[in-house]
């Protein structure tokens, strides 16, 4: 049920539910006032759980390579005229093949169904917004997420 909510809140309720359980550091960091979305609060909040989650994953493999890795996941939300923005980025392993992750049954993860990205890019285009990869090669991955704003 789509209904305005506070996009801020919703995503200091994700991180701080993967908090609860990472070894990672994972900050988020506001730099806009902008907050409120029309949208689905508990399809976004699957969304972002999964996409920190994901990011989680990478940080382990590296983990598990070097004990002395520190995991980092920055969550940054901005906005302009029209958009909130919302980038995750990490410093994990990286997508290789950034089109190939979005296909659905597509994983590398030994668990994996492949339906996570896929699902999100749904999700997202449900919101009328926007969702990209980047792949920072051997640095981590970016994710930038645009959600029209409403004002308050």
């Amino acid at each position: 049920i789509f209904k305005k909510i506070d996009l801020i809140k919703l995503i200091n309720k994700s991180s701080d539910f993967i908090k609860l359980t990472s070894k990672n550091s994972i900050n988020v960091v506001k730099n806009t006032s902008d907050k409120f979305i029309k949208g689905d609060e508990d399809q976004l909040n699957r969304v972002m759980i999964n996409l920190i989650k994901n990011s989680e994953e990478a940080l382990e493999e590296l983990k598990q390579k070097d004990p002395n890795f520190k995991g980092n996941i920055d969550i940054e939300i901005d906005s302009n005229n029209d958009y909130i923005i919302i980038r995750i980025k990490d410093n994990g392993t990286g997508i290789t093949d950034t089109k190939k992750a979005m296909t659905p049954y597509f994983t590398t993860k030994k668990t994996g169904t492949g339906l996570g990205l896929p699902i999100v890019t749904k999700t997202i285009n449900e919101h009328s917004g926007n969702f990209s990869i980047k792949n920072n090669k051997g640095k981590g991955t970016q994710i930038f997420i645009s959600l029209p704003k409403i004002n308050a």
